[in-house]
């Protein structure tokens, strides 16, 4: 059944990749994605939500589709769209990893990101939260690990929505910031830094006690 199981995925996974390849959104090009999207008229927030929450299977990452979401529709319906297709993309990331767990798939993910998958163990929610907001680390990296190391769907998917919330919020704003202030731009990039530099803080102070410990 777990086999039956991960060759459905794979193959789901090509078919959507062959999808995106064939309407030249593969590459996740910010220009490219807006021109598609704001084309499909009464349709675009449908499409907005399928291709941000299907954006995994490109991996494409999800700073894209929230700096998108500003540029497209006004900053509150676009971070309420990308939260959305947040929820939906970490759930079919955290679903795909439990039907994946002990593949050739989460083995080359744990051993090209050991210290991540041991911080994971070690305090799953907490690595994850840094993770998705630390611009060095992997995010969906991160969210497939912590999925795998046993942490439950409810505690997963409330981190999710906690960490990406400030970058949620601060992308739909600077997306639609582009267009209008260049003010805007300097502040709210002065926010994202600040958000990095303690991310980053936090990172290298989780791997430090993990060498201590």
């Amino acid at each position: 059944m777990r086999k039956i199981s991960k060759i459905s995925i794979i193959t789901v996974w090509l078919a959507l990749i062959y999808i995106l390849f064939r309407i030249n959104l593969l590459s996740g090009d910010i220009n490219d994605l807006n021109e598609f999207i704001n084309n499909c008229g009464t349709y675009k927030i449908i499409i907005f939500i399928a291709l941000s929450s299907l954006r995994i299977v490109a991996l494409i990452p999800s700073t894209v589709f929230m700096i998108l979401g500003g540029i497209i529709f006004n900053p509150i319906e676009g971070g309420a769209l990308t939260l959305v297709s947040v929820i939906l993309s970490e759930t079919i990331l955290y679903i795909t990893s439990k039907v994946l767990v002990s593949s050739d798939i989460t083995n080359y993910l744990v051993n090209k990101y050991p210290k991540l998958y041991k911080l994971l163990l070690k305090n799953n929610t907490k690595i994850l939260a840094i993770g998705i907001l630390c611009p060095i680390a992997p995010s969906d990296v991160a969210c497939f690990l912590a999925s795998s190391t046993g942490l439950n769907y409810r505690k997963f998917i409330l981190t999710v929505i906690a960490a990406n919330i400030p970058m949620i919020i601060l992308y739909s704003f600077l997306g639609d910031s582009v267009m209008s202030s260049a003010n805007n731009v300097i502040i709210i990039t002065f926010i994202i830094l600040i958000i990095s530099i303690y991310s980053i803080y936090l990172w290298n102070k989780e791997q430090k006690n993990q060498r201590l410990a």
